[in-house]
């Protein structure tokens, strides 16, 4: 009979490689969450911004929680904070 004792290290390599790239996953979204929070509580009004949804417009006002956006003329929209998936940073680009 032989023991293979070389065959249970390699499974406890994979087992540490894996709970590693779970940290490491787990750390990236934590960052992107907080970066992505911070983004949402520095908007001020004039801001052209997107939402997840794709729209774009211009913050007309604001709320702690809820934001109104300009998209066109005599079109306005509320949104949730939330909601809002970053700063436009080319606006000349998009018009």
């Amino acid at each position: 009979m032989t023991t293979h004792k070389g065959t249970s290290s390699i499974y406890w390599v994979f087992f540490i490689v894996i709970i590693g790239m779970t940290i490491w996953m787990f750390m990236q979204q934590s960052r992107q969450q907080k970066k992505r929070k911070q983004l949402q509580s520095e908007i001020q009004l004039g801001e052209e911004v997107y939402t997840v949804g794709g729209l774009i417009g211009t913050v007309v006002s604001q709320t702690p929680d809820r934001l109104v956006l300009h998209l066109a003329d005599n079109v306005e929209v509320p949104i949730l904070r939330s909601a809002i998936g970053g700063k436009v940073q080319n606006a000349s680009s998009i018009k």
